[in-house]
């Protein structure tokens, strides 16, 4: 198995968004992205690796793709041909090539987060593949409450994750930004599924692997998305729903793993303070808050 870029499939994320704004009539909107850095070269990712990192089964058959979005935290990065990853996103194509999207590695002493203005910094980058039509929204959720940790309240995880869904949609933002988002959610109640190519978009708790704090699912055929969805990793760490303590914030983390879930990918230096901004450390809860170009990307990717 290869490990390509996005790049060697003609996929240029400038491209893409100027494609997918001229369909939603949206033209006129500037599309800022950042500079993206060189893509590191990864010889040792492959398909075994990516699926053992989200603990699932192999795609479906039927020319369905599966992306992989995979968070790891700032106290302990993934470490892979002698680099330093705090985040991924790669494609396993239905001919189970491997396709590399990002992979977050370098950042500032101070980790970034004060090198851009939450309000001034419009820069997003996309995946590449996004909803097709206003048809396909809302995009019906389901949580999986037996899997949220017994150290937290599943309730308050519920309320939580309620409303990390309604940050995108609506634009929670402290910046002033006339939004036009058509992207939207509908929590569709309990399951007792987990993350699988099943017709059902889920959110659970669970394992993952090489110490992944989350991953997001995209199941994908051409550009068009067919499902996501979402774990957090309770193996490996702890997490809270109160402000101030000292893990991993369910509704931060779940906020950033949701801008995946339309498109969006991970950004590294100078846009530490953004949604999408690929980096996350226990106690942080900057994320909740949308900056300019998260609501940018977010009104670039709606259908």
């Amino acid at each position: 198995m290869r490990t390509l870029t996005r790049a060697a499939f003609a996929t240029i994320a400038s491209l893409t968004v100027v494609s997918m704004l001229t369909g939603t009539g949206v033209a006129q909107l500037p599309v800022p992205l950042p500079t993206l850095p060189a893509l590191p070269s990864l010889p040792s990712l492959t398909p075994e690796l990516l699926l053992d990192i989200a603990n699932v089964s192999m795609p479906p058959e039927g020319g369905v793709s599966l992306q992989i979005h995979a968070d790891f935290p700032d106290e302990a990065p993934f470490v892979l041909d002698g680099l330093e990853i705090y985040s991924l996103t790669a494609d396993i194509t239905p001919e189970g090539e491997v396709v590399l999207g990002s992979a977050q590695t370098a950042y500032t002493a101070a980790s970034g987060s004060q090198s851009s203005g939450e309000c001034s910094d419009d820069a997003f980058a996309p995946t590449g593949s996004s909803w097709s039509s206003q048809d396909e929204m809302p995009i019906v959720w389901h949580m999986n409450r037996r899997s949220i940790p017994s150290g937290i309240s599943r309730d308050k995880t519920l309320l939580e994750a309620r409303g990390a869904h309604k940050i995108w949609p609506h634009a929670f933002s402290d910046c002033a930004d006339a939004d036009r988002i058509s992207f939207a959610y509908n929590y569709g109640g309990l399951t007792s599924k987990h993350p699988q190519f099943d017709g059902v978009n889920t959110i659970d708790f669970g394992s993952l692997g090489n110490g992944a704090l989350a991953v997001n699912y995209a199941y994908f055929s051409g550009t068009r998305i067919l499902e996501v969805d979402l774990r957090l990793n309770k193996a490996d760490y702890g997490w809270s729903n109160t402000v101030g303590v000292q893990k991993y914030q369910v509704k931060n983390v779940m906020t950033h793993e949701l801008g995946h879930q339309f498109g969006l990918d991970d950004l590294g230096d100078p846009h530490g303070a953004l949604t999408m901004y690929g980096r996350t450390g226990k106690g942080e809860r900057n994320k909740v808050s949308l900056g300019a170009g998260d609501v940018r990307g977010a009104e670039a990717l709606s259908p």
